[in-house]
């Protein structure tokens, strides 16, 4: 029995006790002031408290109930959570910056969730995705991942190359890279898997992208196995010659998207791809990764 059934209940059961006490029924109560006429209204005195009672307790679980989300408000539940890959997201004091952070709050505007992106270690991030209600600025659309998120848009097509110094021969097969005596890769990377997808053992492992150029420029490895447009970034970023740098061929090609949890409300999820399209058909997405395609240039 619910509290407020169970105050209307006592309200009942009052007024038939007193009725019971005094062998009396609303029909044999006068309307005087003797003692009839005061159980009479004890009695229903009893019973008005008891609704009293119950009508209070029916107001406050009203109260304390949550409303059901209309989507609007869904839409303000979403969480927008990446990790730091520059040049896509940059890390700026634990929030989001960067060409995929501009892209998706415009998206995120557009149905009236929370702007701010921060940024968290990937496998936090990730997880967070697989949870649910998460919006992700800059994720790899790999066939594992297909069927586990919702993509909104592409963010940009990027290129994994082997980066060599200048000096150095290119390097566009898989022939050459067995002839590189010391390759490094990012640790747990999508592109890790890629060489090991190769059949190549000759490469070693760093914790991040800047510890790769750094180790590429000081020729303490031959070869730098990353995406183009993040190779280019991170090497401009510690202020080393752009011209010392060179990229062979590509061996992949790797889509960023902007990817969303897979229970996002269909209406959402509707809404994000539609401005998606508008912002390609009107220019502002062009606008926006300009600086990516300005990484394409040697």
């Amino acid at each position: 029995m619910t509290e407020n059934k169970r105050f209307l209940t006592i309200g009942w059961i009052n007024l038939r006790a007193m009725q019971e006490s005094t062998n009396l029924s609303p029909s044999r109560v006068d309307d005087g002031a003797g003692w009839p006429g005061r159980v009479h209204a004890l009695a229903f005195g009893a019973l008005a408290c008891g609704m009293i009672a119950g009508c209070l307790i029916m107001l406050q679980s009203a109260a304390a109930q949550p409303a059901v989300p209309t989507p609007a408000a869904r839409s303000h539940q979403l969480q927008i959570l990446g990790a730091a890959r520059p040049p896509y997201v940059i890390d700026s004091d634990g929030y989001g910056a960067g060409p995929a952070i501009e892209l998706l709050q415009i998206l995120a505007r557009s149905v009236g969730a929370d702007q701010v992106v921060r940024i968290v270690p990937f496998q936090r991030a990730l997880l967070a995705l697989e949870q649910g209600g998460t919006l992700y600025p800059a994720l790899l659309r790999t066939p594992p991942r297909e069927n586990r998120f919702t993509w909104i848009g592409e963010v940009y097509t990027d290129r994994a190359v082997f980066f060599t110094r200048r000096e150095a021969a290119p390097v566009g097969s898989l022939a050459a890279v067995r002839e590189l005596p010391r390759v490094s890769v990012m640790r747990g990377s999508e592109l890790q898997g890629m060489l090991q997808s190769f059949g190549l053992e000759n490469f070693e492992t760093t914790n991040s992208e800047i510890d790769n150029a750094r180790l590429l420029q000081a020729g303490r490895i031959d070869g730098w196995f990353t995406l183009h447009a993040v190779g280019r970034a991170t090497w401009a970023q510690l202020k080393f010659d752009p011209a010392d740098l060179q990229a062979g061929n590509a061996f992949a090609t790797v889509p960023f998207w902007i990817a969303g949890s897979a229970d996002l409300p269909a209406d959402t999820v509707t809404r994000l791809r539609t401005v998606y399209h508008a912002m390609r058909d009107d220019g502002r997405y062009g606008r926006i990764i300009a600086p990516l395609l300005a990484l394409e240039k040697p």
